[in-house]
């Protein structure tokens, strides 16, 4: 079952030829408790996306479906309701400053009407759920960002919300923290079920928790599908762009000038090998050098861990001999090995 569901929207700031279109005819449907990642790079319109599903930003045109209700269609008291069953956590926390840790998860509760012994009871609830107990009344000042960002989480959750948008949630925090923030985001989807939207720029975010991705280019979908099967077979440049390590004529990690002279005096053609999480524990390379009876240069390897099995990327310089370089090729079309020519 669909929990949110966006059909042709489409967003467009301003008017006449200062329009800007932030989004465009964006058709998706993200399923009940799952954790769908929308990524892109700077301008995209992923932050307008996650903006248009509740509504923060209206759309210019278009339908947002969350939970079978119809976002666009309210307005006033009854927009605030269905707001209460989405939660929203920011790059910047967006703390009450003045509020400690307790009152800032408790306040949701108070402008819902709720109880003062009921909120104080149900924001205790939740700062141990995102593991700060015994930092209640600590200030925002008096926090580390990752501390900020379950307090903000914690805020999130406290009316019960049945989606969580992340919009750039750990943009500002350092990669240990950052992996803290994402066990716990799947630790709240596993036990609470709520569905989780991970808006992001970065590839690595999405690897980690998201089961499928939509990546957004030009105000436009650009490509959708299970997490695994964009990181291998990335078909379109926008996806190219995020998933691969280069794209721009050269291989990231390696100098221009080092990488040319490679190509240049070895003259080997340069492929890129895609491993789906079941090839890994052969020693593929090694078989096909012995097979083939000629040596390869590694250029660059890459691997990531989706959803518990791991996944790569290598990139070879096959030798300069046209007929042994087949030969390779052919072999690893034989053993079910993907790989694609490398732009140079």
């Amino acid at each position: 079952m669909a929990m949110i569901e966006l059909q042709h929207l489409s967003k467009t700031f301003g008017s006449g030829e200062s329009a800007v279109h932030a989004l465009e005819d964006v058709t998706l449907s993200i399923e009940e408790g799952e954790i769908f990642g929308v990524i892109g790079l700077s301008g995209a319109g992923k932050s307008t996306l996650v903006r248009c599903i509740n509504l923060l930003e209206r759309p210019t045109s278009g339908t947002v479906l969350v939970n079978g209700q119809d976002m666009t269609r309210l307005s006033g008291r009854a927009l605030r309701e269905a707001r209460r069953n989405i939660g929203m956590i920011f790059q910047g926390f967006d703390l009450l400053m003045q509020r400690d840790a307790l009152a800032n998860v408790r306040f949701p509760l108070e402008l819902a009407g709720v109880k003062r012994g009921e909120a104080d009871a149900r924001a205790r609830e939740l700062i141990k759920t995102v593991g700060l107990e015994g930092r209640e009344h600590a200030y925002p000042a008096q926090l580390s960002g990752g501390q900020k960002q379950r307090v903000a989480i914690a805020r999130a959750l406290a009316t019960n919300p049945k989606v969580l948008l992340c919009d750039e949630a750990t943009s500002a925090l350092d990669p240990t923290t950052t992996e803290s923030i994402l066990e716990l985001l799947k630790q709240i989807n596993r036990t609470l079920g709520v569905t989780v939207v991970v808006i992001t720029h970065e590839m690595r975010v999405v690897e980690r928790i998201c089961s499928r991705v939509a990546i957004i280019a030009e105000s436009h979908i650009a490509e959708l599908g299970e997490v695994q099967e964009v990181f291998l077979h990335p078909k379109t440049e926008a996806a190219k762009k995020l998933v691969l390590p280069s794209r721009s004529g050269k291989l990231e990690g390696f100098a221009e000038d080092a990488a040319a002279t490679a190509v240049d005096e070895c003259r080997g053609e340069l492929i890129r090998l895609a491993f789906d999480g079941s090839s890994t524990d052969r020693p593929i390379i090694a078989d096909m050098i012995l097979s083939c009876g000629a040596p390869v240069s590694i250029i660059y390897a890459d691997t990531r861990t989706i959803e518990g099995r791991l996944y790569g990327h290598t990139v070879l310089q096959l030798p300069a001999d046209a007929a042994t370089a087949e030969k390779m090729k052919r072999w690893l079309e034989n053993e079910g090995i993907s790989y694609t020519k490398e732009v140079q």
